[in-house]
């Protein structure tokens, strides 16, 4: 059995990254050294990306994102097991958003996950 199998098959993952300003980016969260990290993660844990997916210039006070979108669709097809961020904040900055965009992907069996979690693990959001 390969890295990526598991009960039941592949871990399947989409690498999410955001950034509002261009502040951000300067001070290390860019949408490149996120991807960076979120690749090296994926790798380490066995994950098959399915799609990398960018929201450059856009705010976490809503959850009205072009990438979101995107990200919501894929996980609603299903297939997804996990949506990697660097952070809880590039899902949303709003705790509510998040709360709900954890409840709306555990529908479809998919789990959050910020590598930067208080406990430097990955683990899921929430």
């Amino acid at each position: 059995m390969s890295g990526t199998e598991g009960r039941g098959g592949p871990r399947r993952a989409i690498l999410y990254s955001r950034v509002s300003t261009g502040g951000q980016a300067k001070k290390g969260h860019s949408v490149a050294q996120q991807l960076e990290a979120l690749r090296a993660y994926a790798a380490e844990e066995g994950y098959e990306v399915v799609e990398e997916i960018t929201d450059p210039g856009q705010s976490g006070a809503s959850l009205d994102r072009p990438g979101m979108d995107r990200v919501r669709d894929l996980v609603a097809a299903g297939g997804i097991t996990a949506v990697l961020a660097q952070d809880r904040d590039r899902f949303s900055r709003e705790p509510a958003y998040t709360y709900l965009l954890r409840r709306e992907f555990e529908l479809h069996g998919c789990k959050l996950r910020a590598l930067n979690t208080s406990n430097k693990t990955g683990h899921r959001v929430g």
